[in-house]
């Protein structure tokens, strides 16, 4: 009994070591299996030694779209929904019918805008010393030109869309419309003597208007900003059918030579050219 006893045991331990060290062998394998799968880059050295730094994972959340960058407009500014405060310095040019000199205006401009898409502007422009021409009739029935002093303000109010295709480094395009009201007001003394009769000129009136512009800007730094500015305005100028007198001598209109009849007549082009320097807020 002994003999058998010692026989068994050894066998017995022989057969169990068989039978189980491939099976652990085999559960080992598996579970570095499962978890390459359900964690890349973190499965066990002994599975896959030189890949665990290459097969990082990276959830699906935290990536965006390639679309959604756009160099030009994203690096012309990192923020966003800005208020932009601006001086402007320039021009008008008159178109003929309006019989205004062509003059320096001062101005300035609100806007709420959106770097890289959109902007609306508030304006107030100002022409502090225009000449408006004015015939007078003299004593014998002779016409003569005088021109009256005053000043003419425009106020309007623009809708500007930024181009990214048309932006580079540190220019920034943009372009839009809007419509703005033009009031005139003249009034001079004594700019006619008829011996010792003077004579004044004073007129006041108003018009609307719509535009077109284009911008190029310029960032010196992200909240100053320089730019040119070109505005196309065309004017209902309904008042250019009355001639060139403006309540002077008591004559309110020329008689029987309106130059202008109907609404196509009575539209006026006025440009602007204008240099504008921005703070941003």
């Amino acid at each position: 009994m002994s003999y058998t006893g010692r026989t068994v045991t050894p066998l017995a331990a022989a057969l169990a070591w068989l039978l189980l060290a491939p099976s652990t062998g085999q559960a080992g394998a598996l579970d570095d299996c499962f978890n390459q799968v359900q964690r890349p880059g973190q499965a066990s050295s002994e599975f896959a030694p030189n890949e665990a730094a290459e097969d990082e994972a990276i959830p699906l959340g935290d990536l965006s779209p390639v679309a959604d960058f756009h160099p030009e407009t994203d690096r012309w500014t990192d923020r966003h929904n800005r208020i932009r405060l601006s001086v402007n310095l320039g021009v008008w040019l008159f178109g003929g019918e309006l019989d205004i000199e062509n003059t320096h205006v001062l101005g300035l401009r609100l806007g709420w805008e959106v770097p890289g898409f959109i902007g609306i502007r508030l304006h107030s422009n100002f022409a502090l010393q225009a000449q408006l021409e004015v015939k007078a009739i003299n004593g014998a029935g002779g016409v003569s030109s005088r021109h009256a002093d005053g000043i003419v303000s425009n106020h309007g109010l623009s809708l500007g869309i930024f181009n990214p295709e048309l932006s580079v480094g540190g220019l920034a395009f943009w372009a839009g419309f809007g419509g703005s009201l033009w009031i005139y007001d003249f009034n001079e003394s004594g700019i006619l003597s008829d011996g010792d009769l003077q004579v004044n000129a004073d007129w006041s009136d108003s018009n609307i208007s719509g535009h077109i512009f284009i911008e190029l800007d310029y960032k010196v730094a992200d909240i100053f900003h320089i730019g040119v500015v070109y505005v196309q305005h065309a004017v209902l100028a309904d008042h250019t059918d009355e001639g060139r007198f403006y309540s002077l001598n008591g004559v309110d209109q020329s008689v029987d030579t309106g130059r202008n009849d109907g609404i196509f007549d009575d539209i006026a082009l006025v440009g602007e050219l204008t240099l504008t320097l921005s703070i941003y807020f």
